[in-house]
């Protein structure tokens, strides 16, 4: 197997099981299926509700009865991107895993551990038999990237636990215990088109790292569909026949492309090699690879009118991308941002979707109105909705302080405690069970939500251990 130099054998057995499962948002079934076949093979209690998600209770381990309830959380689906050059259907074919003894990755397509690897560890700890644990609760939810619908739907009857661990963060040694929250806005204009004439132009924006567009949005990654925007700003005039980039609403686009017909093909071929240059330059630490594209295509039948099509590529060039505002109170934390996430045209429209985070409700809206005026201001119709609270900072946290304490114990090492600029489900939970008290930890991953999304497998393992020694340390 893939995993044969690694050392926990245990848990990389049931990442490759999860791994072989499709499990895009909204496609959990077959995953909801195998957890709770898990669970039947292992003795162990479990459940599921009508949204999907799954709950799975242990006893305690004889001697630790009396030790408080500890609820256990990972989310089952992943986002799914590929190489262009891929042909894996994330519908049907399991995630190729490969690994140099180092890093975990995938061939062609985004690994998956976020949240696998959390959903792997949990169940590497149920079905540990030298683990020694307080009763254990497990909660596995559905559809948390997209809109954090599993979490939204817990029923909190079901959860007993007042302590929760959450398994979805992305940097070892740090517990979490705080959150952005967030709000999408979803926008389109009506197209209009006429005969197409002159000079047809594929443009191509490739090369972009991307990632997730809350915890790498300080990374200052370029976005392709800006790129886009700041081609065709340099142009004197053209008409768009067809625009596209971005995926989805938590992935920071790494490819965009365009027809255009233009009356001067020299002028587009000169901006395109102004700006390749300048776009070396400027993303040559954070983007190495990025290329804008233009070759002559075949003339399309019909194009957007040149002053619509005008419109459209000034509101993209003007629309706020990226670090709006750091925190004042925590120190290297993104405070407000957003993510220019997707355009395409479908049905004569054009639509465009904004992912909007903020660390405070006010600062999150803030921002999110000043998108909405700006779209309005160039007659798009626009909608906000999907909002979702942040998880609002707790440094009083006796489950954080007991965490960092045991850190310390096991590792060696001081933890750090502080706030993330991602979403993740704590807020929701909590808000749903009154009295939770949560943390979220993880191994070191990077570049998810990506072609380039790799865990460190060490760090895996070590995270793994540490929780399985903390837990029973947690009075």
């Amino acid at each position: 197997m893939w995993y044969d130099k690694l050392n926990n054998k245990r848990l990389w057995k049931i990442f490759t099981e999860i791994s072989a499962i499709p499990r895009e948002s909204g496609n959990e079934e077959g995953i909801r299926n195998y957890l709770l076949s898990w669970a039947e093979k292992n003795h162990i209690e479990a459940s599921s509700d009508k949204k999907g998600n799954v709950y799975m209770k242990k006893e305690a381990s004889k001697g630790m009865e009396k030790l408080p309830p500890v609820a256990l959380q990972a989310h089952m689906d992943m986002v799914c991107v590929k190489k262009e050059s891929s042909s894996h259907d994330f519908t049907k074919d399991p995630i190729k895993i490969k690994t140099d003894g180092i890093k975990v990755t995938a061939s062609g397509t985004s690994l998956g551990a976020d949240d696998g690897l959390g959903v792997a560890m949990i169940l590497d700890i149920l079905s540990d038999p030298e683990a020694s644990h307080g009763a254990l609760e497990a909660i596995f939810t559905v559809e948390e990237e997209t809109g954090l619908g599993g979490a939204y739907a817990i029923e909190s009857d079901k959860i007993s636990a007042r302590r929760l661990i959450n398994l979805d963060s992305e940097e070892e040694g740090i517990i979490y215990i705080g959150c952005a929250g967030g709000i999408d806005i979803e926008a389109s204009m009506k197209l209009k088109y006429e005969k197409a004439s002159g000079t047809a132009l594929s443009i191509k924006v490739s090369g972009l790292l991307g990632g997730h567009s809350g915890g790498e949005i300080h990374k200052g990654r370029a976005n392709a569909i800006k790129i886009l925007a700041r081609y065709l700003n340099r142009l004197p005039s053209f008409r768009i026949a067809s625009i596209s980039g971005g995926t989805r609403h938590n992935v920071i686009p790494s490819t965009a492309e365009a027809v255009i017909t233009v009356d001067s093909k020299d002028i587009a071929i000169r901006m395109q090699k102004m700006l390749q240059e300048e776009l070396r330059d400027e993303y040559s630490i954070t983007d190495p690879g990025i290329k804008i594209e233009v070759k002559e295509t075949e003339l399309p039948s019909c194009v957007i009118k040149e002053k619509k099509s005008q419109k459209i590529a000034d509101m993209l060039f003007l629309a706020p991308h990226g670090v709006r505002t750091m925190s004042s109170k925590i120190e290297g934390i993104v405070e407000t941002s957003d993510n220019l996430a997707i355009v395409n045209i479908a049905e004569d429209k054009l639509h465009v979707s904004f992912s909007v985070r903020g660390n405070t409700e006010s600062s999150k809206m803030a921002l999110a109105y000043e998108i909405l005026t700006l779209l309005e201001s160039f007659s798009f119709k626009a909608i906000a909705g999907g909002s979702y609270p942040a998880w609002e900072p707790d440094p009083s946290s006796k489950l954080a302080k007991e965490t960092a304490a045991a850190y310390k114990k096991i590792t060696g090492r001081k933890a750090s405690i502080t706030a993330i600029h991602a979403g993740l489900e704590c807020g929701i939970i909590n808000s749903l069970i009154p009295g939770m008290e949560s943390i979220s930890i993880g191994p070191e991953l990077r570049d998810v939500h990506s072609v380039n999304e790799n865990v460190d497998a060490a760090s895996a393992e070590r995270t793994a251990e540490f929780v399985k020694k903390m837990l029973p340390m947690l009075k």
